[in-house]
């Protein structure tokens, strides 16, 4: 079966997230330019970056204060004061102090705008859509308590809804990043989150981000299957200085050598490897990276230049970056 594998490269902005309407229309424009690229008659998977939901949490209750503030402490600053007694109302209601608490506060209004967008536009397209990543505690739903917070952690958590618009799985971050994600006390996720979910395009599973670095959770998934990893990813690092581990090579090529779709090669199981990668600042928090869609050569230590399939020519701008592939047989 042949199919198109899409990562989608996002140059966001603070404006991006001034209302819920306005990330909706943003997320359709970019969904546009996808079917400009390929053809979604055919069965297609498309991933978002990680974060492209962490902004909802709270600029669209303050974006009026904070529009030309240029970091979160700032931001922070600025959107707390007029909103104090929601703020010490939720201090007392989750037991909490901190950032953390505008996470918890703001959850179900946040993760309202993300589901109903990108199950929206699964459904609109027919694809399957892994949609990035958004910051909340877990959110369940039932008859008697409808929608509500579990909890008092926050994890940074990939949503993945089939091409009816139904969630399949979300899955949290498993490894935290520095510095953003442990300034801010946000929670790891449990490795027994990690599990496969069938699909018409295959045994999928899903590695966010730093996670795509960690052999032993490739291993886990090859293990139990998978043959299409999705890694919705963010680098706050200039892609082109050294990396931080190894001065010898580049923050681009550290990705390249050491990354999931390095990582997949030879692996019985695991075919192919979607990396979108979020470009643009907002606030003080920048994201640079060439998003990239890898196959399993077959060869252990195959270098970069035989595995990707398609990569973005750009590490700062915005693009769509897609490949079609042939499926591995009985998907």
């Amino acid at each position: 079966m042949r199919a198109n594998l899409v990562a989608i490269q996002v140059r966001a902005s603070i404006e991006d997230y001034a209302s819920g309407d306005t990330f909706r229309r943003r997320m359709e424009g970019l969904m546009e330019q996808a079917a400009t690229k390929v053809d979604f008659n055919l069965p297609t998977i498309v991933c978002f970056p990680e974060t492209v939901g962490l902004w909802l949490s709270f600029v669209p209750e303050i974006y009026d204060n904070i529009r030309d503030c240029t970091t979160i402490q700032q931001a922070i600053v600025r959107g707390i004061p007029p909103n104090w007694r929601r703020f010490l109302r939720a201090c007392w209601r989750f037991r909490t102090i901190g950032v953390t608490t505008i996470f918890l506060e703001t959850a179900l209004d946040a993760e309202a705008i993300y589901r109903k967008t990108f199950s929206d536009l699964a459904k609109r397209y027919g694809c399957y859509l892994q949609a990035g990543t958004i910051y909340i505690p877990t959110i369940e739903d039932e008859p008697v308590k409808g929608r509500h917070v579990l909890g008092r952690k926050v994890y940074n958590i990939a949503y993945l809804f089939n091409p009816k618009g139904v969630i399949l799985q979300r899955v949290p971050k498993r490894n935290l990043s520095p510095p953003l994600e442990r300034r801010f006390h946000f929670s790891p996720g449990d490795r027994l989150d990690l599990h496969p979910v069938n699909t018409a395009l295959g045994r999928m599973g899903i590695l966010i981000c730093y996670d795509g670095f960690h052999e032993s959770l490739v291993e886990h998934y090859d293990s139990l299957g998978v043959e299409i990893i999705l890694n919705p990813s963010h680098s706050d690092r200039n892609w082109e200085q050294p990396a931080g581990f190894n001065h010898a090579i580049t923050v681009g090529e550290a990705w390249e050598q050491h990354g999931v779709g390095a990582m997949i090669q030879g692996r019985p199981n695991i075919q192919y490897a979607i990396v979108p990668m979020m470009a643009g600042r907002i606030l003080d928090l920048e994201g640079q990276g060439c998003s990239h869609i890898a196959g399993n050569t077959g060869e252990v230590g195959a270098p970069a230049a035989r595995f990707l399939l398609a990569r973005a020519t750009s590490h700062t701008g915005e693009e769509i970056v897609a490949a079609t592939v042939e499926l591995p047989e009985g998907c």
